[in-house]
């Protein structure tokens, strides 16, 4: 391990190093990747003989400083964000030293596992592509450790890394298919304050109007059965009962539930919810996004569903642990369920509350429309007709509000997003004496031409309200949809117009319109679902069913015989790259020339010798066989000219090829040419 290091595996390793570095700056404060650009830099002026490698001073004084700035940007450095940073810091800092084979070895060790460190982050198809070529090119450097310079014919260090990898394909295909499925690294828990996305469980005015100017992918579905109508895909995420005058949260006892499926009790709701059937079902399959936040999204009452989700007792699905990764769930809905037939006083009671002192106007002007209705039916009708009469507007630019938000939006402002209407029709029914909430999740989604499934981004974000009205439950009532139809049977791009996405004029959504651009973003989207569902989402379940369609049934006997198979198979398939045909090696064009003319005389009995030169050969053969020696010489003169000489002449490659091609020496040695002439 105190070898010299070859000079070319230092660009080769500062190379590779940089390649895994580079995906980490997406989610790394700005400054910490460029501590290793500097120090390699640096590096590089060492290899030039310009500067001189740092002293230890300054070494332990980088050191320091990296830590520190870790520390001071993370608050911490326990956790995977400061240690990964940490590894990008150190893999840099660690060519500053970099003198001997040991060193070497500890860069490429880390380089490695930088590269697997991407998917701690991130899964999709493109991180795994830049993953894959990250370990390609440590395992390049690998080589380059190894090989000085390569031999004429022998692969470079980045061809033979490949061949390396592209031959372990198979058995990484294996493993991944029959080993037991266990929870990935990448299930390790990340910062809370990671940047995702979806609603948060608090809503005040223009939260959900944030989320509509972003085009982020909130999740995919796809369904088993026909899909749903689109005014009727209402995906309930979050169901928020308190009102302060200003905003709308979740209730202490839906904290409480979701805490109890974090500890992964089966049961978590205070009280379970009651339902009668509607006859109206539907199954279908839900891939999330991270959104760092325990909730899932579900259509009506959700009859059956995953192990990994809890039901609360407002209706809502409770993940059992934070989606902090990409998440797939099944569930089958009744879509016409009466949700709580029977509804109980305590819930009358939390459902009914307002503030006092908020909002005067509007809550007088309830109680007086439902005095005069004949009942609670009558009175909510009468509202969504003012809503549709009066001039209220749907944007997402709304005005500020002051301190009775409702009071400014009804009778001042009139200028909203869905949570203004939302808010302002729950308050209006609880002011009425009628039992309502506030529902947040998403309404709609986009189908994707090509496969059977919808694509719900951010923009597509929405809030409604519950109301309970006797006979019939828990009611959906959206006061948006009677101000801006659009938005519920077209989607958000259609209510909006030039409002829609005008923040991100290079996002791709924007221009969906456009048929070369739906094309392309469809058919990209379909790829990264397909690796979503078929890679990300092997889990033990599935592994289990395609084992059992594979085999004809799950037994030991049977699936210690498939790994025999597929591993024999597989190591079949590496022996034969390694031991199958082999290229010829590309020769010079004088050399396959002259070779041309040794194999002829090989042929009729005339073998050059092993280690026997040219000019040696020529003589051997002008002294066995005088008729050959004019022509033999010849060629020998001419390939010895051009391999040999500093100048040759204009021509003499194609006259060595013309005589290497028309040299016969079976038709010279049986007398088939006269005595004294030479055949070219």
């Amino acid at each position: 391990m105190t070898a010299q290091l070859p000079r070319r595996s230092l660009l080769w390793i500062m190379g590779a190093l940089a390649l895994v570095i580079a995906p980490h700056a997406l989610h790394m404060p700005f400054w910490v990747p460029v501590v290793p650009a500097f120090a390699f830099a640096w590096r590089l002026r060492v290899y030039q003989g310009r500067w001189p490698f740092p002293s230890l001073p300054v070494r332990a004084l980088l050191v320091f400083v990296s830590f520190a700035g870790v520390g001071l940007e993370f608050r911490t450095i326990n956790g995977l964000d400061p240690a990964v940073a940490l590894l990008v810091i150190a893999a840099g800092l660690k060519t500053l030293e970099m003198k001997d084979p040991r060193d070497y070895m500890a860069a490429v060790f880390v380089g490695f596992f930088l590269a697997s460190a991407q998917l701690l982050f991130e899964q999709e198809i493109h991180y795994a592509l830049l993953a894959l070529t990250g370990l390609t090119g440590m395992t390049a450097a690998l080589v380059a450790r190894h090989q000085r310079a390569p031999a004429p014919g022998f692969p470079t260090p980045l061809a033979l890394a490949a061949r390396l990898l592209a031959q372990s394909l198979p058995l990484m295909l294996l493993l991944f298919v029959v080993f037991p499925r266990i929870a990935p690294l990448w299930s390790l828990p990340q910062s809370k304050s990671a940047a995702r996305t979806g609603p948060s469980d608090t809503m005040a005015p223009g939260d959900i109007a944030h989320l509509g100017a972003s085009s982020a992918l909130a999740f995919r579905v796809s369904f088993a059965d026909p899909v749903p109508a689109q005014r009727e895909l209402y995906w309930r995420g979050l169901v928020l009962s308190q009102f302060d005058g200003r905003e709308w949260s979740v209730p202490g006892f839906a904290r409480m539930e979701a805490d109890l499926a974090l500890r992964g009790l089966r049961k978590v709701a205070v009280r379970e919810p009651g339902f009668l059937p509607g006859g109206n079902s539907t199954r279908y399959s839900v891939i999330l996004e991270p959104s760092n936040r325990q909730w899932a999204y579900v259509l009506g009452y959700p009859l059956s569903y995953d192990d990994t989700l809890r039901i609360g007792s407002d209706f809502r699905l409770i993940s059992t642990s934070m989606v902090t990764q990409r998440k797939g769930y099944r569930v089958s809905s009744d879509l016409a369920a009466v949700l709580e037939p029977q509804l109980h006083p305590l819930r009358r009671a939390l459902e009914l509350r307002l503030p006092d002192g908020f909002n005067p106007r509007a809550v007088a002007m309830a109680r007086d429309w439902r005095a005069a209705a004949e009942s609670d039916e009558v009175f909510i009708e009468r509202v969504l007709q003012w809503f549709r009469d009066e001039a209220f507007f749907y944007t997402l630019n709304p005005p500020l509000l002051g301190r009775d938000t409702v009071d400014d939006f009804l009778f001042g402002e009139r200028r909203g997003f869905c949570e203004h209407y939302a808010s302002a029709f729950t308050v209006l029914l609880r002011a009425a004496g009628i039992p309502a909430r506030v529902v947040v999740g998403y309404q709609g989604g986009e189908r994707n031409p090509y496969e059977n499934y919808l694509l719900v981004h951010e923009f597509d974000a929405h809030a409604w309200t519950e109301a309970w009205i006797a006979g019939r439950g828990w009611v959906r009532l959206d006061a948006t949809a009677a101000v801006a139809p659009g938005r519920v049977e077209s989607g958000l791009g259609e209510a909006i117009g030039d409002e829609f996405l005008s923040d991100s004029p290079l996002a791709f959504e924007r221009y969906r319109g456009v048929p070369l651009i739906a094309l392309i973003r469809m058919r990209w989207d379909l790829v990264t679902y397909q690796w979503a569902r078929l890679v990300l989402e092997y889990d033990t379940e599935r592994q289990a069913a395609f084992l059992t369609r594979l085999l004809g049934g799950l037994s030991p006997a049977r699936l210690v015989a498939a790994m025999l198979a597929a591993g024999g198979l597989a190591m079949l398939l590496v022996v034969l790259s390694l031991f199958g045909a082999r290229p010829r090696r590309q020769r010079e064009p004088h050399t396959a020339a002259y070779l041309r003319m040794c194999e002829r005389l090989a042929a009729a009995g005339l073998p050059r010798a092993v280690g026997e030169g040219p000019l040696a050969y020529a003589a051997r053969i002008a002294s066995a066989r005088p008729e050959l020696a004019l022509v033999v010489q010849g060629i020998t003169d001419d390939f010895v000219a051009l391999g040999y000489a500093s100048a040759t002449q204009p021509g003499l490659l194609a006259r060595l090829r013309r005589a290497s091609l028309s040299f016969r020496a079976s038709a010279w040695l049986s007398g088939n040419f006269p005595s004294g002439t030479i055949r070219l």
